[in-house]
């Protein structure tokens, strides 16, 4: 009955206990019994059972489809159809999947656009860097390339694929050691590097000058190097050939030897920097033979020897007029090119294209050597290239000869504005050659005019000479006719014993003054011939004003003269000869003294202006003559009586070695003044 009560209990909350109930009654079976209560409750746990293992396979298969979902979101993929059919039967994960379901919907919304933007701005990536002027080119850790755009492929002729795995070394002929160590910084440091006026050279002949910047990225963990570099080889010689035209047109200014300014002009024409021909060459006009005749040439003999040069020339702002380190080389006599254009002419009166050009003063440019029927056969054969440029050297309507230009080796097309330079180097050329040709006309009929300037100044030293020594002749004579004659006095006073004692002493004392007379005379010349070096320092121009006057203050007593002394107390000190200014103002005072009656005077002064320091003797005596004005300080001039006329040009000597200058005036009241003016120190 227990059991039953239980049963009944149960049967309230679990319909399979009404169940057993209801076969109870039916008297299926009796639940009092033991065994059957045995049943009932394996039953129930077998129902239990199973009903749990159908709810967790009804569970399971949702979660898997829901793990499933997160984990594509989680890769960025947001569609659901492939779980669709699993979750919506279940109730339980049903609002589940709506929620997951949208959320998908918007990320993928968002993917996608977010995709159409990365789109966009990777096709404009690619077209910016595939299309930009700038030579773009990516380097893999082996220095191998691994992108290139079209810019760069196309300038240096490779396809993109042929450029892909090609390293550095493979596309140029050189590599600059700034280029070279530069990459390598890039890859220790990871620091960009920026590089000027970088000049490569392909391996297919394509040249240019360029600047360069290097960086370091990494993608995908792997390091890369990109180099960018932009072309700037047109404006760059651009500028050079300004440059250069402006160095040549200063250099005939400057009247340069001719052939240095023509191999510059060549030396520019086919430089990296100037027009960057391969070759070039100079033939100029030779009148007596009517011939063009080769000149210069300047270019290297093989493709070879072409890139060594190439690759030398590392100062692309080479001088090319001046001297020192950036001086260019010697002009290369002894290569086969040279030779050959040395040795070959060509008439102008025939068939050749040079000829033509000449004659006609007109350039052409060739394009195909091989079927232009302007070339002649002479011509093809000397050039053998099928591509040059022949420009004509005029100067004022006169056809001088011609410049030839090539690209022989690296093949590189010639364009309008090359020939357009190749021609205003030419007019350069031109110009050069015919101020040559007027520089040795005019030095010709120089050095005519200057051998008979040499004859006549040649005559005058000997006119001067036979003045002078007529001069010298004239002064010295008196005095040797007085010496000679008091000498045979003297000669007869001892024949004669009746001559006195002072007869005789009266002819020694004459003889001796005019030996005096004469020992005075060669003084002065000497002088003047052979003046003492000068022995500078630091002098009060006082003291030797005032050392003269007291050396000569009893002969101005003895004739007497006053002397008046006017000096500035505050003189500078002047680095000078003390002796030689000493000897100025000697012959000064003594010239002033001579021309000054006795009862005048003579005043000494020394002063100071802005810029000089001054001593002037100014006498009260006769002054001087205009005729004589002009000649007082020419040697052997002189107006007085006695005198060899050297006193005055020794002065002006002397001043002269000092930087000075001496003025000389008549004073208003009578006599005349001599100004010394020397240099006032700064």
């Amino acid at each position: 009955m227990l059991i039953k009560k239980i049963l009944l209990n149960l049967s309230l909350y679990i319909p399979d206990v009404a169940l057993i109930l209801f076969l109870t009654e039916e008297g299926v079976f009796v639940p009092e019994e033991r065994s059957h209560f045995v049943v009932v409750l394996v039953y129930f746990l077998i129902k239990i059972s199973l009903h749990n293992i159908v709810a967790f396979f009804c569970f399971i298969k949702p979660y898997s489809a829901v793990k499933d979902i997160l984990l594509q979101f989680q890769r960025g993929r947001y569609s659901m159809a492939d779980s669709a059919h699993v979750l919506k039967p279940s109730a339980c994960f049903g609002d589940l999947f709506e929620l997951l379901r949208s959320t998908g919907r918007y990320l993928d919304n968002l993917v996608g656009s977010q995709n159409d933007e990365i789109e966009k701005f990777r096709e404009l990536y690619n077209n910016v860097i595939l299309s930009a002027n700038s030579y773009f080119v990516v380097l893999n850790a082996r220095d191998e390339v691994i992108f290139a755009n079209k810019s760069f492929s196309a300038n240096f002729r490779y396809t993109d694929d042929e450029i892909l795995g090609l390293r550095l070394e493979d596309i140029f002929y050189i590599i600059p050691g700034r280029f070279s160590d530069a990459i390598d910084n890039v890859k220790k440091r990871g620091q960009s590097a920026v590089l000027r006026k970088i000049k490569l050279i392909s391996r297919r002949k394509i040249s240019l000058i360029a600047d360069i910047k290097i960086s370091r990225v990494t993608v995908q963990g792997e390091k890369q190097y990109i180099i960018v570099m932009d072309d700037i080889t047109s404006q760059w010689r651009k500028d050079y050939q300004i440059s250069l035209i402006s160095q040549i047109s200063e250099s005939l200014q400057r009247d340069e030897e001719v052939e240095r300014i023509l191999y510059a002009i060549l030396t520019a024409v086919t430089s990296g920097s100037g027009l960057g021909f391969n070759r070039a060459m100079l033939f100029l006009y030779n009148e007596q033979k009517k011939i063009l005749t080769g000149k210069m040439a300047v270019g290297p003999d093989s493709m070879e020897e072409a890139v060594q040069i190439w690759g030398s020339v590392q100062n692309e702002e080479l001088n090319l007029l001046g001297g020192g380190p950036d001086a260019p080389p010697v002009l290369q006599t002894n290569g086969a090119f040279y030779k050959q254009v040395v040795t070959s002419n060509f008439a102008i009166n025939g068939n050749t294209l040079f000829a033509d050009v000449f004659n006609k003063r007109a350039p052409v440019h060739i394009y195909d050597a091989a079927s232009d029927p302007r070339v002649d056969p002479e011509t093809r054969k000397f050039m053998d290239v099928s591509e040059f440029v022949v420009v004509p050297l005029c100067s004022a309507n006169k056809a001088l000869g011609v410049v030839v230009a090539d690209n022989k080796f690296n093949g590189a097309p010639i364009y309008e504005d090359h020939v357009e330079l190749l021609s205003i180097f030419a007019v350069q050329a031109s110009l050069s050659i015919d101020s040559y040709n007027s520089l040795s006309s005019v030095k010709e009929r120089m050095e005519h005019i200057q051998a008979k300037q040499e004859a006549i100044v040649e005559s005058e030293k000997m006119a001067a000479v036979g003045r002078i020594a007529a001069h010298i002749a004239h002064e010295i004579r008196n005095p040797l006719v007085t010496v000679g004659g008091y000498a045979r006095r003297i000669l007869q006073s001892v024949k004669k014993p009746q001559k006195t004692v002072e007869d005789i002493e009266k002819a020694a004392s004459i003889i001796l003054h005019e030996s005096e007379r004469l020992e005075k005379i060669l003084s002065n010349v000497m002088d003047f011939s052979r003046p003492s070096p000068l022995i500078r320092e630091y002098n009060n121009l006082n003291d030797v004003v005032k050392d003269t006057y007291y050396l000569l203050k009893n002969v101005l007593q003895e004739r007497k003269i006053t002397a008046t002394l006017d000096l500035e107390q505050k003189l500078p000190l002047v680095k000078s000869d003390f002796n030689q200014l000493k000897q100025v103002v000697l012959n000064l005072l003594q010239n002033a003294m001579d021309a000054t009656p006795a009862g005048g005077s003579v005043i000494l002064k020394t002063g100071l202006t802005e810029t000089h320091i001054y001593i002037r003797i100014k006498d009260s005596g006769t002054g001087i003559s205009p005729e004589a004005m002009d000649k007082i300080f020419d040697p052997f001039f002189t107006s007085k009586i006695t005198g060899v006329g050297l006193g005055l040009a020794v002065v002006k000597k002397i001043v002269n070695d000092h930087n000075g200058e001496i003025v000389i005036s008549n004073n208003p009241e009578g006599g005349c003044q001599f100004s010394v003016e020397l240099l006032r120190p700064s």
